[in-house]
């Protein structure tokens, strides 16, 4: 693909400036209950000017792509570069590991893992300290556990703490569900593939050259996949207690989140009115959002929009399937050098502040001040912990005090940023 990349991002930058509002997306969730049913502001764009090499094309969909990163922080991706067969398959094996037997799916139970990878049963995962009502298996990247030799004996508790998330994933054999590791490895191989072109394009629509995040994102990004189960929720159980939501609203955490989901829905996301808009599920498209770590490296110009997941009445389950792309775990988190947008960002941004004092919202935990930390690893790891905090208890004991307070260490001795508070 050809592309004057100086000249022509500049000329991007313009355009989406003049087409694109400032102004920041609401994220007060409080009393709003009712999902209006359309796609307001959810715009699809299509991937294959990205492919075309036609710099009219390519110009024309960096322009869309800010401006939706800009005003919703939300929007679908089309022709892409992810087979259709192959996301297909993917939901077939959703179906089937969650219909299979419950000795099947614990044999690959997430409490093995100290990397926090594998089935999670019902309800065992919260999001702003309020339980999920899903089940889910995850994955990561596949790689050798880190140790360090200390007096002659290895040590899996490593630092700094992101080591910790580096090892291998659980997996069912052939005879139990054919193919199973092949799909997955496949999917999550086209999909860290397809992200980074997305970062490219990102890039492009931010004035600067489609490689500039190569550096951190093309050797070794880190990613987590999740293939999820959203149980129908009985009537009676439709009220204000937690069991509504699939996922209760938050931010993510990370840079970029792609949704592959099948055709039941129940995404939401939370207009700049106040509103929760239905993301309809649309066979051949990615749902895309921006996470805090983006928002926050371009000072507020790009959102990270509050979303959540209702569970619907009825016998149909849900089934999705979120990817998370990130850079490399030892990856410092920097303010991206926005000259075009100097005095451009949202209400929130912070213009002199090092990212580490930025506040983010959500995923606050028993009033502990959720600290944000220059290396991308240790708030991945932190967001693993606080979601996780009986794993951590097993398999990172030195992160837990006598009390049962657990805490993020820099270095062994630390005396640690507290993260969970027992109740």
């Amino acid at each position: 693909m050809v592309f004057g990349v100086a000249a022509a991002s500049r000329s991007i930058a313009a355009a989406a400036a003049a087409a694109a509002s400032p102004s920041s997306m609401g994220m007060n969730a409080g009393g709003i209950d009712r999902a209006e049913s359309n796609e307001c502001g959810v715009k699809v764009l299509d991937m294959s000017a990205y492919y075309s090499g036609d710099p009219h094309k390519l110009k024309d969909f960096v322009t869309q792509l800010h401006v939706q990163c800009r005003t919703t922080g939300f929007f679908y991706l089309q022709n892409h570069s992810v087979p259709q067969h192959l996301c297909d398959d993917m939901l077939q094996l959703a179906r089937k590991f969650f219909t299979s037997s419950l000795d099947t799916k614990m044999s690959i139970d997430y409490t093995q893992s100290a990397q926090f990878r594998g089935y999670m049963r019902l309800g065992w995962e919260n999001t702003a300290g309020l339980s999920d009502y899903r089940e889910q298996l995850d994955f990561g990247p596949e790689e050798e556990e880190e140790a360090d030799m200390i007096n002659g004996r290895l040590n899996h508790l490593v630092y700094p703490l992101y080591r910790r998330l580096r090892g291998p994933n659980q997996w069912l054999s052939n005879e139990t569900i054919p193919h199973f590791r092949p799909i997955v490895e496949n999917f999550m191989l086209k999909m860290s593939t397809f992200s980074m072109e997305v970062m490219k394009c990102i890039a492009l629509s931010l004035g600067l050259s489609k490689d500039y995040f190569d550096s951190s994102f093309g050797h070794r990004p880190h990613y987590q996949m999740k293939v999820a189960r959203y149980p129908p929720v009985p009537e009676p159980e439709m009220g204000g207690n937690g069991s509504l939501y699939g996922v209760g609203p938050h931010t993510d955490s990370g840079y970029l989140s792609f949704l592959l989901q099948d055709d039941v829905g129940g995404l939401q996301a939370l207009s700049k009115d106040g509103n929760w808009i239905d993301v309809l599920p649309r066979r051949g498209t990615f749902v895309v959002n921006l996470g805090e770590m983006l928002q926050l490296a371009t000072n507020g110009l790009y959102l990270a929009t509050m979303h959540r997941v209702v569970n619907c009445q009825g016998q149909k389950s849900r089934y999705s399937v979120p990817f998370f792309f990130n850079p490399r775990l030892d990856a410092k988190v920097e303010h991206i050098p926005i000259t075009e947008f100097s005095n451009a960002g949202s209400k929130d941004a912070y213009p002199n502040a090092p990212v580490s004092n930025f506040p983010v919202r959500g995923n606050e935990n028993c009033g502990a001040r959720n600290k944000i930390f220059p290396i991308f690893g240790d708030n991945a790891f932190k967001s693993f912990a606080r979601s996780h905090p009986q794993l951590v208890k097993m398999h990172h004991p030195d992160l837990r005090e006598a009390d049962g307070t657990i805490v993020f260490r820099e270095s062994a001795g630390d005396n640690g940023y507290v993260l969970y508070f027992p109740s």
